[in-house]
């Protein structure tokens, strides 16, 4: 019985503790969102007190994609924007600066690899497929590994898609980011047999 329920505390855990602490949020800057602006041209991004780190995301914080179109497209206008906060970090989101920095890797450290399949998959009509990536640290021994794959279910625009492991690409090992906290690539579990890549 307890290994039923750790698994239930993990996933409620963060819907419980970002609700806890978006009184708590304070302002860090003013993103213009770059793709997506109505009803919004851009948002101050708000983060978690620093003793909810574990459940904050560094470089979106409580507001979504700098794009705008977590914001903007994601909910109708109507909903407030502590539920839209809530549900990006807590539901939609959880424990990113723990999946992202404390288990995540910095693609300056590793080289990345092609066990097998494909050399580019994404969720998208144009990339489907199969691969099996790992990153070799520079310096160490404990490789990462990635599977994804994307089957489209016929014309439609659902798929299957499964990503497990670390965000990796092959396009990392010659990678230079602006933004610094894109270096950091973290952990996912998405096995989701009915997406919409359209």
């Amino acid at each position: 019985m307890i290994w039923l329920l750790i698994p239930l505390v993990f996933l409620l855990l963060p819907v419980i503790m970002v609700a806890v602490g978006l009184p708590f949020a304070k302002p860090t800057r003013y993103i213009k969102f770059t793709q997506y602006k109505s009803p919004t041209s851009g948002v101050y991004q708000m983060q978690l007190p620093d003793w909810l780190k574990w459940f904050s995301n560094p470089e979106d914080g409580l507001t979504g994609d700098s794009r705008g179109w977590y914001w903007n497209t994601y909910f109708p206008a109507w909903v407030p924007s502590w539920f839209k906060m809530w549900w990006w970090s807590g539901v939609r989101n959880p424990y990113n600066y723990l999946k992202r920095i404390v288990i995540g890797l910095d693609i300056r450290k590793f080289t990345f690899h092609k066990l097998c399949g494909q050399d580019y998959v994404r969720d998208d009509f144009n990339s489907c497929g199969f691969q099996i990536l790992y990153a070799r640290p520079k310096s160490g021994w404990l490789v990462r590994p990635m599977l994804y794959w994307v089957r489209r279910w016929g014309q439609s625009d659902r798929a299957i898609v499964v990503q497990i492991g670390w965000k990796i690409k092959l396009s990392h090992n010659s990678a230079i980011e602006e933004d610094e906290w894109d270096n950091f690539k973290g952990v996912t579990f998405e096995p989701n047999f009915y997406k919409d890549i359209s």
